[in-house]
C-alpha cells in the first residue's frame, strides 16, 4: 500500500466534513459511563480524553479468542503475537510494561514486566469480563508507573445485575473449542456468579502459501467467582476470584517447527514452551452515598499471584528449566468530595512484590532476581471542574515512592552474586479541558498529561533471553523513564454520526533501551540496557459510526503512527537516531452492518488494510525470525459475520475471517494470522 500515505489528509477530510453534517435536537443519547478516565464514574463523551470502550455484545460478536484480540480493533492499537497464545498491545508506541492493565482498578503489572511484547494480558479471560475501557495515552497522575502508551481496565460487572449463560466458540483455521459456562445467583441483600472457561488450540491454518503452522497448540483454563452483599448504612462489600492457567504455550518462532515466511529465518530450539498461571482476589469496601465531607469511599485489599515456567530444549538436545512466581499484596483507599468548585476524587495506592526465581543453568538467579523485594506507594489527586455550563475541567497530581531491594543477582562481570537496592522519586501532573461546542453533540478538547515508568526488576536484574539471539543481563543503577504528552480532538455524537478524531505528540525522555555489549554468551549477543531512549512519538487516530439509514451504518477507524528514540544501535557508544520499535504502520478498516429489523438478525462486513512497515530500528531487522528482511509487508483482508437471535434464548454468530485468505502477520509477530477462517458463537442465556 504505498500510495496510503497519500490518502491520510483527504481521510482526515473526510472525517472531518462530517462534523458540518446539520442534524436535529439530539434527545434522548445515553453516556457511556466510563471509570478509567477519572477513577469515578463519568460521561466519556464529556471528559478530555481518548477513551474506547468494548463491550460484552461487541466481544461476543467479534468473536475474539483472547484479550489482546479484543483490542484489535481499537484506534491506536496494533496486538502483536510472538505466540498464538500470547498477545501484546502496542499502543500509541508502546507495549509491554509500558501500558497498564487492571482488573476493576487492581493492577496486573508487576515489577516482573519486561520490556517489549509479553504475555501477561493474554492470562486475563475475556469471556468472563463485563467491558473493557482503554484509555490512550499517558495516565501516570491517575495510576502511577507504567501508565504510558494506554491504561486498560477490565471490568468484571455487578452480581447483581448478572445473568446465567453458556458460550461455545469454534474455529476451523485455529483447530481451536472455547466453552464458558456462567451461572448467576442474585438475591435480596446478596448476589454471586460464577464462571469457568475452557480452551483448547491445535495447529493453525494460514494462507495458502504458509499452510500448516504446527506447534502453536495449547490447552487453557479460567475460573472466576464475584460476589457482592449489601451491608447496612449504604455500605457494600464486593469480593473478586480469579484464577487462570495456560499449558505448554509455545514460542514457534524460536524452534525448527518455525514456518519461514518472506525471508525469516526458523528458530534453533526443539523446544521451547511456557506454563503460566495467575491468580487474583480482592475484598473492597465501599459507599457511594455517604454525607459530609466525603460522600463517596472504597477500601480495597488485594492479592495476587502468577507463576511462569519455561522448558527449553536446545538445538543440541540440553534442556534447563526457569521460572519465578510473583506474590504481590495492594492496599487502595479511595475517597471523592463534590463542593460548589467540582469533584475531587484522592486516595493512596500500596503495593508489594516479592519475587522467587529459579534456573537449571544459573544457582543464582533465575530470569530475575531470586528472593527480591519491590515497593510502590503512591498518593493521589484529581479535581473535576464544571467551567460555565460547556466546559469542563480536569486537573491531576501523583506522587510515587518506588524502591527494589534484591539478594539474588547474578553480577555479569564478576559472575558472583551481588544485591541491588535502590529507589525512585516521582511527581506527575495532568491538565485537560473539554468545550461542548454544540451541547451533547460536539466536543472539542485538549489535554496535556506527564508520564513516567520507574525502573522495576526485570530492568534491573533480567538475566535471560531478550528478543532472537539476545542475552539480556542485570543492570543496576538506572533512572526513572519520563514522558509528556500533548493531545487535541473532537468527538461527535448524534443519532446520525458519531465520530472521534485526536492528534498529539509524546515526548519521550530517559527511556530505558537496551544496548549490546559486544560479547557472545553461549551463542547470543549480550545486551544491557541505559537511560538514553530521548525522542518523540507522532500520532494521528480516528473512529467513525455514520447510520445511512435505520437499517444500514457505515463504520471505521483509522491509525497513524511516527517515532524515534536515540539508541546505541552497536556496542560503540555513538547515539543514532533511529524508528521506535514495531512502529505500528499506517492502518485503516472500513466496515457496514445492515440490521433489517428488531429480529435480532445483522450481517457486517468490514475490509481491514495496513501498509507495509519497512521503518525499522537496528534491533528490528536483526529480529529476522519474526520481520522479514527489509520490513513486514502490507495487507488487506475482508471479514465478514452475521448473528440472529433464535427464540428468547439463543444467540448465534457466524463470521468468517480473512476471507479473501491472505498470507499476513501482525508488524512484529511470531506467527502468521489464520488464513481462512469460519468461527461460530453460540450463546444462550440459562
Amino acid at each position: 500500500m504505498p500510495e496510503a500515505k497519500r490518502l491520510l489528509p483527504g481521510l482526515c477530510g473526510v472525517l472531518l466534513s462530517l462534523l458540518a453534517l446539520e442534524a436535529r435536537a439530539e434527545e434522548g443519547l445515553v453516556d457511556e459511563v466510563v471509570v478509567v478516565a477519572t477513577r469515578e464514574p463519568a460521561a466519556a463523551f464529556r471528559l478530555p480524553a481518548s477513551i474506547h470502550v468494548v463491550d460484552r455484545r461487541q466481544i461476543t460478536e467479534g468473536q475474539y479468542r483472547s484479550l489482546p484480540q479484543a483490542l484489535r480493533d481499537v484506534p491506536g492499537a496494533m496486538v502483536q503475537e510472538t505466540a498464538f497464545g500470547q498477545g501484546s498491545p502496542y499502543l500509541r508506541g508502546f507495549t509491554g510494561f509500558r501500558n497498564l492493565f487492571l482488573v476493576d482498578g487492581v493492577r496486573l503489572n508487576n515489577s516482573v514486566f519486561r520490556d517489549g511484547p509479553n504475555q501477561y494480558w493474554a492470562t486475563v479471560d475475556v469471556h468472563g469480563l463485563e467491558r473493557l475501557e482503554v484509555l490512550q495515552g499517558p495516565a501516570s497522575s491517575l495510576y502511577g508507573s507504567d501508565a504510558v502508551g494506554g491504561t486498560v481496565n477490565a471490568g468484571t460487572g455487578d452480581p447483581f445485575l448478572a445473568r446465567s449463560r453458556a458460550l461455545l466458540r469454534a474455529a476451523a483455521a485455529e483447530s481451536s473449542l472455547t466453552s464458558r459456562l456462567e451461572l448467576a445467583l442474585p438475591r435480596q441483600r446478596w448476589a454471586a456468579r460464577l464462571g469457568a472457561t475452557g480452551k483448547t488450540f491445535g495447529d493453525l491454518e494460514g494462507g495458502p502459501g504458509v499452510g500448516e503452522q504446527p506447534g502453536v497448540g495449547y490447552d487453557e483454563h479460567a475460573l472466576d467467582l464475584k460476589v457482592a452483599r449489601h451491608l447496612a448504612g449504604d455500605w457494600r462489600l464486593d469480593t473478586l476470584v480469579q484464577h487462570a492457567r495456560q499449558n505448554n504455550v509455545p514460542r514457534t518462532h524460536r524452534t525448527v517447527q518455525s514456518v519461514p515466511w518472506h525471508g525469516t529465518s526458523a528458530g534453533s530450539d526443539l523446544k521451547r514452551e511456557l506454563d503460566q498461571e495467575r491468580q487474583l482476589g480482592y475484598l473492597r469496601l465501599g459507599n457511594t452515598d455517604l454525607h459530609g465531607l466525603v460522600d463517596a469511599a472504597s477500601f480495597t485489599l488485594a492479592y495476587s499471584r502468577a507463576e511462569e515456567v519455561r522448558d527449553r530444549v536446545r538445538g543440541s538436545g540440553a534442556r534447563d528449566l526457569q521460572g519465578f512466581t510473583v506474590n504481590t499484596l495492594g492496599l487502595l483507599a479511595q475517597a471523592r468530595s463534590a463542593t460548589s468548585f467540582g469533584v475531587t476524587t484522592y486516595g493512596i495506592d500500596v503495593y508489594r512484590d516479592h519475587v522467587d526465581s529459579f534456573s537449571t543453568r544459573n544457582p543464582v538467579q533465575g530470569p530475575v532476581a531470586d528472593d527480591a523485594r519491590y515497593r510502590t506507594a503512591d498518593v493521589y489527586l484529581q479535581h473535576r471542574i464544571a467551567l460555565a455550563e460547556r466546559a469542563e475541567l480536569l486537573v491531576g497530581i501523583r506522587h510515587t515512592h518506588a524502591a527494589a531491594d534484591a539478594d539474588g543477582v547474578l553480577d555479569p562481570a564478576t559472575g558472583r552474586p551481588m544485591g541491588i537496592d535502590d529507589d525512585w522519586y516521582a511527581t506527575v501532573a495532568n491538565l485537560g479541558l473539554a468545550w461542548e461546542v454544540v451541547p451533547g453533540r460536539l466536543v472539542a478538547f485538549g489535554r496535556v498529561a506527564q508520564g513516567f515508568r520507574a525502573p522495576n526488576l526485570s530492568d534491573l536484574t533480567r538475566f535471560d533471553s531478550a528478543r532472537s539471539n539476545e542475552l539480556e543481563v542485570p543492570t543496576p543503577g538506572l533512572d526513572e523513564e519520563r514522558f509528556l504528552s500533548a493531545e487535541m480532538g473532537v468527538k461527535r455524537r448524534g443519532r446520525r454520526v458519531d465520530l472521534s478524531l485526536s492528534a498529539f505528540r509524546t515526548w519521550v525522555d530517559d527511556l530505558i533501551q537496551r544496548v549490546p555489549t559486544g560479547r557472545i554468551v553461549d551463542g547470543e549477543h549480550e545486551i544491557t540496557k541505559a537511560n538514553l531512549g530521548d525522542g518523540r512519538v507522532d500520532g494521528v487516530e480516528a473512529s467513525w459510526r455514520v447510520a445511512v439509514t435505520d437499517h444500514v451504518r457505515l463504520f471505521g477507524t483509522l491509525s497513524w503512527l511516527d517515532g524515534e528514540v536515540e539508541t546505541f544501535p552497536t556496542s560503540a557508544p555513538v547515539l543514532v537516531r533511529e524508528p521506535l520499535d514495531r512502529l505500528m504502520p499506517l492502518t485503516a478498516s472500513l466496515g457496514v452492518r445492515w440490521t433489517p429489523g428488531n429480529h435480532g438478525f445483522w450481517i457486517e462486513g468490514t475490509v481491514l488494510g495496513a501498509e507495509g512497515q519497512d521503518r525499522l530500528s537496528t534491533r528490528d531487522s536483526l529480529d529476522i525470525s519474526r520481520i522479514p528482511p527489509g520490513g513486514t509487508p502490507g495487507y488487506v483482508v475482508a471479514h465478514l459475520r452475521t448473528g440472529a437471535r433464535i427464540g428468547r434464548r439463543l444467540e448465534v454468530t457466524v463470521g468468517v475471517d480473512n476471507l479473501n485468505d491472505v498470507d499476513y502477520r501482525i508488524h512484529g509477530s511470531g506467527t502468521n494470522m489464520p488464513g481462512r477462517n469460519l468461527v461460530l458463537t453460540l450463546q444462550s442465556g440459562l
